[in-house]
């Protein structure tokens, strides 16, 4: 698979995955908190603000995997926020499992965003390498619209 194609794809799955995940986060605590607890039953907490403030951020963030998805070599910035943000959610969920405040359900979604994680540091790592030979050989760049604009400016002054 051609690497742009493929960086498409990868981040408007992340974009999916983080949607469905917060959409559906923000109505199964209203059903049944205990899923994802081993501590056994449990009340719900007397506000689901930070709750439902994390998982509004779940959704915000999935904006930002599709804004990524439309262009390889923008928003690198952003990605290298992405990659915090699921390196920090599966750390988050497997210390609260370890403590047995989590399910294994837990651990299994966010094992996901782990590899998201992983797959993201990956893909700005080749993004990067791809902008350095591009920038050690300008020839490359010959046929882009911004270099053929500079040309044909150039060329009407002279």
């Amino acid at each position: 698979m051609e690497r742009q194609t493929y960086h498409k794809y990868m981040y408007t799955i992340a974009a999916v995955w983080n949607w469905v995940l917060s959409i559906s986060f923000l109505v199964l605590p209203r059903i049944d908190l205990a899923y994802f607890s081993l501590a056994g039953p449990m009340n719900p907490p007397p506000t689901l603000l930070w709750f439902d403030s994390f998982f509004g951020l779940v959704f915000a963030f999935g904006l930002g995997f599709y804004f990524i998805s439309k262009s390889q070599t923008d928003n690198h910035g952003l990605v290298k926020i992405a990659i915090f943000e699921k390196t920090w959610v599966f750390v988050m969920g497997l210390y609260y499992f370890i403590i047995a405040q989590a399910s294994i359900w837990v651990l299994v979604v966010v094992s996901g965003d782990l590899l998201f994680g992983f797959l993201f540091f990956e893909d700005l790592n080749v993004s990067m390498k791809l902008l350095t030979k591009e920038e050690k050989n300008p020839v490359s760049q010959l046929g882009t619209p911004e270099i053929m604009d500079y040309q044909v400016s150039r060329d009407s002054h002279t």
